[in-house]
């Protein structure tokens, strides 16, 4: 109990009292918890953890039952060890300013969980049940984990005293198992593993890029085949509308040149993701590779120059993003090179007239879908942004149709009367497929040669020029 003293000095009857005020605080009553685990094994570091409220100053006194202190003291958190086995009780007794406290927690040390060996594992012919997996035998109350390649398979069974089995393993890899104490942090790794393998099949199938081709405008997968004679053919998948959810689109027999042409494909308007798989000969569909991502480029005109955006490619690692550009229908030409974790490059061009872009990723080593060829870089889409600074008042009410166009492309141009104009057409790489000269009204344009795809029109008059897209079905 604290008693503080007030005095008040107050008017009573024209004279002057002081009265002398008490207040009595009762103190707070210290406290002395810790937290410590309920089960650890011989010679396992066990963490013991102050929980009370008593000041780092008090007087700690603690009582490990024959444990080892390794680290800390006072407060703590304090680290120690037993060397023998069975209940332990832990006290600690805290003074400070005339109070005293204790607290008391036991714990219960055992012994590490024997040493068992892995059995099983082996070879068995694809489109089979697997192999079976074991223990070669196991301590009652002791559970014990299964592990792949080092991840836990979900696979737990609790030791019976007995030889343990985890079932048939169809997945290949390497396997092995940790016991662990229930209710504790005591894990021993046991003896030994056991290797699933798959005979006479193919399993995994990388894909080594995805890049634009150029002729085609579509999607161009590519891998290097793995060598097999049980392989029948390879599998490609493409993401849906749903992430991660993926829809096979086409096989690629294994006898056949290890590159895949996706023509559902649309680069021009977004980027995809794909996966592959392998069929071996028996009728067995082995596990998808990890997923490449196409870069798609957008491009629009900007206050200073064009802004050129692109989403990262997905699928191996790589350092530099190579900027490349043509002017009308130059040559192309490296215009820069940013660090991959850029995604955005304004070009400060300004002169008048088409500029096609497009974004390369080149891989640390090249693909070989064939011994006689190889790719070495992954490219984008191509994209062909608008003249800068040219008026288009005098073609402002241009009209072309039909838009999509299967054989004729008809023109409406305002203008005066027999007024001349340059008519050119362009393919998103830049490239000139169509030049001839029209007067203004009404004109017309064959195009039943045209590859389908899109294309960019522009039409320059003596004052004014105007650029326009078109697809071809």
């Amino acid at each position: 109990m604290k008693t503080t003293f007030r005095f008040l000095i107050t008017l009573f009857g024209g004279l002057y009292l002081t009265l002398m005020l008490t207040t009595s605080i009762r103190a707070q009553n210290l406290t002395c918890t810790f937290n410590m685990a309920q089960i650890a094994c011989l010679e396992q570091h066990v963490k013991i953890t102050y929980t009370g409220n008593a000041p780092e100053n008090a007087n700690y006194i603690w009582d490990f039952d024959g444990a080892v202190i390794l680290e800390g003291s006072g407060q703590g958190p304090i680290w120690v060890k037993w060397l023998t086995t069975g209940e332990k009780q832990v006290n600690l007794t805290v003074h400070h300013e005339a109070q005293t406290c204790t607290h008391s927690r036991t714990i219960l040390i055992v012994e590490f969980p024997a040493l068992f060996h892995m059995t099983g594992g082996g070879s068995y012919p694809a489109g089979g049940v697997g192999v079976p997996v074991g223990l070669s035998g196991s301590q009652s109350g002791v559970i014990y984990k299964l592990r792949r390649n080092g991840t836990y398979t979900g696979n737990n069974k609790v030791g019976t005293g007995n030889p343990l089995e985890f079932g048939l393993q169809t997945e290949p890899g390497t396997y092995d198992c940790v016991a662990k104490i229930d209710g504790s942090d005591c894990i021993r790794e046991m003896e030994g593993v056991a290797i699933v393998t798959i005979s006479g099949g193919a399993v995994f199938q990388h894909i080594c890029m995805v890049t634009y081709d150029t002729a085609a405008q579509k999607n161009l997968i590519i891998w290097n085949k793995i060598e097999s004679n049980h392989a029948s053919h390879f599998n490609v998948y493409r993401e849906t509308y749903q992430q991660n959810h993926y829809e096979k689109i086409g096989e690629v027999p294994y006898n056949q040149l290890s590159v895949y042409l996706d023509l559902t494909s649309d680069p021009l308007v977004k980027s995809d993701k794909y996966k592959l798989s392998v069929t071996d000969t028996a009728g067995n569909e082995f596990e998808k590779c990890p997923h490449h991502k196409t870069v798609h480029l957008n491009i629009n005109p900007g206050i200073y120059g064009f802004n050129l955006i692109w989403n990262p490619y997905e699928g191996f690692e790589y350092l530099t993003y190579r900027i490349h550009r043509k002017l009308g229908d130059g040559s192309w030409l490296v215009l820069d090179s940013v660090a991959s974790n850029v995604d955005s490059y304004t070009d400060l061009y300004t002169t008048s007239g088409l500029a096609t872009y497009f974004i390369e990723v080149v891989r640390p080593e090249p693909c070989n879908p064939t011994k006689s060829s190889e790719y070495a870089s992954v490219i984008s889409n191509t994209a062909t942004a608008a003249p800068l600074g040219m008026e288009e008042d005098e073609l402002s009410g241009i009209l072309i149709y039909p838009n999509p166009v299967r054989e004729r492309l008809f023109l409406s141009i305002p203008g005066e009367e027999n007024a001349l104009f340059s008519l050119e057409i362009y393919r998103p790489d830049g490239r000139k497929v169509h030049e001839e000269k029209v007067r203004n009204g009404s004109t017309k344009v064959n195009v039943t040669g045209f590859q389908p795809g899109l294309y960019i029109l522009k039409l320059t008059g003596t004052s004014a020029a105007v650029v326009k897209k078109f697809f071809k079905n």
